[in-house]
């Protein structure tokens, strides 16, 4: 997928740019290649789009869990590949990878159930597995998300473009997923969203929290870090959470932003130690 290609060409700048990070960069360069090698045939969407319209103006996603039509051989074959991918290029986790590796060759991974639990946005289904599988919630997340960001991202690059004009909201309007950074773009500095999940970006108020919607200016401020240029953080005092941003007036148009995320991970925990967190939201399905 073109997205991936462009991935890897920024892993590669910041590799020669920041070359006390390589480790972190080689990760998810080696991540992004098999990716970009694998692709995602286990998934195929079917989103009711007569009621799109409708639907998108009262604020909910275009992808309900009835749309996605998943293969589940196909898919737990794409996890397993993934899990030994990450086994390659990992140096921690280990113990817990070959945990799931050893469900899936045993068939006793319920990878439909999980992939549509990350549409959903529901922790229930990973909390009851961790416990079955004896292996971290948060690294079953990881695996599922992953492959699910992949099977969407390549459905968008193949079907017709969401018609997304009028959205407003501080979720993604395609799947709901939060958004993984914010960009400021044009030369007026309209602020865009890009999902953390399927790599939809949209455009958004600018003075206006994009997790609890708060306008007022006084509870709405941004921070940078010395000496870095293109980079800032928005915080909202109303609810303490904060979002990531790039300028791309001053960095250039068309960074990926997952990779921006990554190399920002400093910010955050800046943004951490103030208080402040990344954000959840509560959208419509």
């Amino acid at each position: 997928m073109p997205l991936l290609k462009e991935k890897l060409l920024r892993l590669k700048e910041l590799t020669r740019q920041r070359p006390q990070s390589g480790e972190i960069y080689a990760f998810y360069s080696g991540l992004c290649t098999f990716l970009q090698n694998n692709r995602a045939g286990w998934l195929s969407c079917s989103p009711e789009l007569e009621s799109w319209p409708a639907r998108r103006q009262a604020g909910f996603p275009l992808l309900t869990r009835d749309a996605l039509q998943i293969d589940t051989a196909q898919a737990s074959r794409f996890v397993a590949a993934l899990v030994n991918c990450l086994l390659e290029l990992g140096q921690e986790g280990q113990a817990e990878l070959q945990q799931i590796a050893k469900a899936l060759a045993a068939d006793n991974f319920p990878s439909e159930k999980l992939l549509i639990a990350c549409l959903e946005k529901d922790r229930a289904p990973f909390a009851a597995a961790a416990e079955q599988l004896q292996t971290p919630s948060a690294l079953l997340e990881y695996v599922c998300s992953t492959t699910l960001a992949n099977g969407l991202q390549q459905w968008l690059t193949e079907a017709p473009p969401p018609q997304i004009d009028g959205w407003d909201e501080g979720y993604c309007p395609v799947c709901g997923a939060i958004p993984t950074m914010g960009e400021l773009v044009g030369d007026e500095g309209q602020k865009k969203l890009h999902c953390s999940l399927c790599a939809t970006s949209w455009g958004i108020t600018r003075i206006k929290c994009s997790y609890c919607g708060n306008k007022k200016i006084d509870g709405l401020e941004y921070f940078t870090a010395e000496g870095e240029t293109g980079y800032r953080v928005d915080i909202c005092r109303k609810c303490s959470c904060y979002l990531k941003v790039v300028d791309s007036r001053e960095l250039g148009a068309g960074l990926p932003m997952d990779v921006e995320d990554i190399n920002t991970m400093h910010l955050d925990l800046l943004a951490q130690k103030e208080g402040f967190a990344k954000g959840k939201i509560d959208q419509k399905s």
